[in-house]
């Protein structure tokens, strides 16, 4: 189960980076950088609970995310 814990871990710190290199605004920038963060400790600790608000955080920024153009082509 520590394996499965740590290979989430590493999906959640991967894709918070990316989000982070990516243009942002300063909520998401802050939100991507908390489930970094906790991406880590749940990487070293193991432990699920980090593992599980890091990714509530950083999903939960993601849907303050708004295109600027229009969805129609």
């Amino acid at each position: 189960m520590h394996y499965i814990i740590q290979l989430l871990a590493a999906i959640l710190i991967g894709t918070a980076i990316g989000a982070v290199l990516s243009q942002r605004t300063k909520a998401l920038l802050i939100g991507s950088v908390i489930g970094i963060v906790l991406g880590i400790v749940a990487l070293v600790t193991a432990s699920w609970v980090p593992l599980a608000v890091g990714t509530a955080v950083f999903l939960a920024v993601q849907g303050l995310q708004r295109d600027n153009y229009s969805s129609r082509a």
